[in-house]
């Protein structure tokens, strides 16, 4: 890990992801740990981004002490499952996954098995995707 243990709050440029990143920093507060904020926007938008939502997404991070990363990519999971380990995230915050959505959620957890995922829901209720127990070696005689 090259930095100190964080929480990671993954957003989109969507209005709603404010209650993602007041939950994370909720869970960052509780951890004792530095909030940081990744946004992964499709490759294409890196020519004409949409700086208002930037803007916002920025605002939305600087009012509660987080840092913002805003990356142009089309492989989000990947993406943040890389920064998450990096920067050594403890958890990491998403949006409560629709019915038909892409499989964000389940790839990070797949890409990133040992962070929790904290999953925030429209209501602001936070469900926990909780690392695996890890199988004890045997040991043989």
């Amino acid at each position: 890990m090259s930095k100190d243990a964080c929480v990671l709050v993954c957003v989109t440029s969507q209005p709603d992801c404010e209650r993602l990143i007041r939950a994370g920093r909720k869970i960052a507060d509780s951890e004792r740990v530095p909030l940081q904020v990744v946004s992964v926007q499709r490759a294409e938008e890196c020519f004409q981004p949409n700086p208002e939502a930037l803007e916002e997404l920025h605002r939305q991070a600087k009012a509660v002490r987080a840092e913002m990363t805003i990356y142009f990519n089309d492989s989000p999971a990947i993406t943040a499952a890389v920064h998450a380990v990096k920067e050594g995230a403890v958890n990491i915050v998403v949006g409560f996954p629709k019915e038909n959505s892409a499989h964000f959620v389940e790839d990070v957890h797949m890409l990133a098995p040992e962070i929790p995922i904290s999953m925030v829901d429209s209501g602001d209720k936070i469900y926990q995707m909780l690392p695996a127990a890890s199988a004890q070696p045997v040991h043989r005689s």
